[in-house]
């Protein structure tokens, strides 16, 4: 269950950087971190397994830590148009909105007037 919870939530840490600047570029560069995300995830696993003799505080701590490398990494590196990764374009003021997530379910190749999509869409400021 670990293996699985892990890789789903650093999998919505990406998808969710992804979603938010969706004029992302390069396609080997995405390949690349799923892949990571899904070896990190058996890492994580691994880890646990390792843990098991140990507290289970110490599990959550690697997974918490595990996810928000994930969530650094992607936002510190992600290939955009504008030639600026997500987080460095958070910090200069340019903040998803609700046209960007829904742009962001489009290059996802996800329907934006869903109903999933018209609850994620509702999270962000209109503009």
């Amino acid at each position: 269950m670990a293996l699985i919870r892990t890789a789903i939530l650093a999998s919505l840490a990406y998808f969710a950087i992804a979603l938010s600047y969706p004029d992302w570029t390069g396609k080997t560069y995405h390949v690349t971190v799923l892949s990571l995300i899904a070896g990190g995830s058996v890492g994580v696993w691994c880890l646990h397994k390792i843990l098991d003799l140990g507290e289970g505080a110490a599990k959550i701590l690697v997974e918490i830590a595990f996810i928000a490398g994930v969530a650094g990494f992607v936002g510190y590196t992600m290939p955009q148009k504008s030639g600026k990764p997500p987080f460095q374009q958070w910090s200069e003021g340019v903040r998803p909105t609700r046209g960007s997530a829904r742009r962001g379910f489009e290059r996802m190749g996800l329907n934006p007037e869903g109903a999933l999509a018209a609850t994620v869409v509702a999270l962000f400021p209109r503009r």
